[in-house]
């Protein structure tokens, strides 16, 4: 049970973290969200891409043992366990590190994903699980990791309207310490909010939206059951020989449920440094992306890009202008590859390194393992 002191404690963390308008144009935010909007576009060009927007330790095997399926079933399926957390609250967040995994999730979720490093909400871990059809208000599951004194923010509402504040209640004792309810303004769908700290001054958070079965008892039944660990970040390739003075920023994997053998990869480099702002790190990025190779003729899909060259005997669409540069390579051994590059690279520099790759024959076969 949580006692008073702690209970002011939660609820002050709620209170801080709400976002507040500004007057000022941040004009790198604005920049950064239409090069990263082109480049969303540009991976979804090249083939079914899925969920685009989202301490040390010893490797637990299970966690990567290949096509194992999510652990789903009734909320109410026997009592929850002590959700255990890492050893220290995140004082960086590596973009190719796996810090968290769905344990057990509510059935008829469509597409899991993952996505650590400098995130567009700032720097954190995303995990998300996903029961809407596409098109529809977006219902599911997030479980998020806060770096050290970071507080958890408010929910944004479709609608546009900020959410506040109404309330905490007590939650169960996770990672040995209590937890709270927070609940918001203005929600669409039924809705849980469960925090608690995965680590002294580490902020975790399980949110529930419109899922199936009671909204809290999901959201605790979830929160239980996650897996924490320090993990190299599973890729189907790696981008060798990128720049020196370009760090990665942004890794992130998506699988789609539905649809047999769908999924999105890739990472994102910066040539700005960690304590540069959020926007200025986004402004001039390199992306590479990987997706399985799917041949769409309908001018009308989503997916449908009219190659205009080719590289190395593959169909390809390329485009360049003023030092910006952007490759999409289709039917790479059963993949399409994705390399955006804003002036980081020498000229012709996404060619080049799209031939550095080493996309083995089973690449296409790859994938991403986002639960236990």
């Amino acid at each position: 049970m949580l006692d008073e002191r702690q209970l002011a404690d939660l609820m002050h963390a709620e209170v801080d973290s709400a976002e507040r308008p500004t007057a000022r144009l941040d004009v790198d935010r604005a920049m950064s969200t239409g090069r990263r909007q082109r480049r969303y576009r540009q991976v979804a060009g090249a083939a079914l891409a899925v969920g685009l927007l989202v301490a040390g330790g010893v490797t637990v095997p299970s966690l990567l043992a290949p096509e194992r399926p999510p652990t789903t079933g009734p909320a109410d399926a026997g009592p929850p366990t002590a959700a255990a957390g890492l050893p220290a609250a995140l004082t960086t967040v590596d973009p190719e590190v796996v810090y968290v995994r769905f344990g057990w999730l509510p059935d008829g979720m469509r597409s899991l994903q993952y996505q650590s490093g400098l995130l567009l909400s700032g720097p954190g871990v995303h995990l998300s699980a996903v029961n809407s059809p596409p098109g529809e208000l977006w219902r599911g599951v997030t479980v998020n990791l806060y770096p050290k004194g970071v507080q958890p923010s408010a929910p944004q509402r479709d609608s546009g309207e900020p959410a506040t504040l109404t309330g905490t209640r007590p939650g169960p004792e996770l990672n040995g310490a209590p937890s709270a309810f927070a609940t918001y303004s203005n929600p669409d769908r039924p809705e849980a909010i469960l925090r608690w700290r995965y680590a002294p001054d580490g902020w975790a958070q399980v949110r529930t939206h419109g899922v199936p079965g009671d909204p809290a008892q999901t959201a605790e039944r979830v929160a239980s059951t996650l897996v924490f660990g320090h993990e190299v970040l599973p890729m189907p390739v790696t981008v060798p020989e990128v720049p020196k003075n370009l760090r990665p920023i942004t890794g992130n994997v998506s699988l789609d449920l539905g649809e047999p053998g769908s999924w999105n990869a890739y990472t994102e480099w910066s040539p700005e440094p960690a304590d540069a702002d959020p926007g200025r790190q986004r402004a001039r990025t390199l992306m590479v992306a990987f997706t399985p190779y799917r041949l769409v003729t309908d001018p009308t899909d989503k997916a449908y890009v009219d190659p205009n060259t080719t590289l190395d005997g593959h169909q390809a669409r390329f485009g360049g202008q003023d030092g910006v540069e952007s490759l999409i390579v289709y039917d790479v051994a059963g993949l399409s590859v994705s390399i955006s590059d804003d002036g980081l690279l020498p000229s012709g520099g996404t060619r080049a390194l799209f031939r550095k790759l080493d996309i083995g024959p089973d690449a296409a076969g790859w994938r991403p393992h986002l639960t236990r």
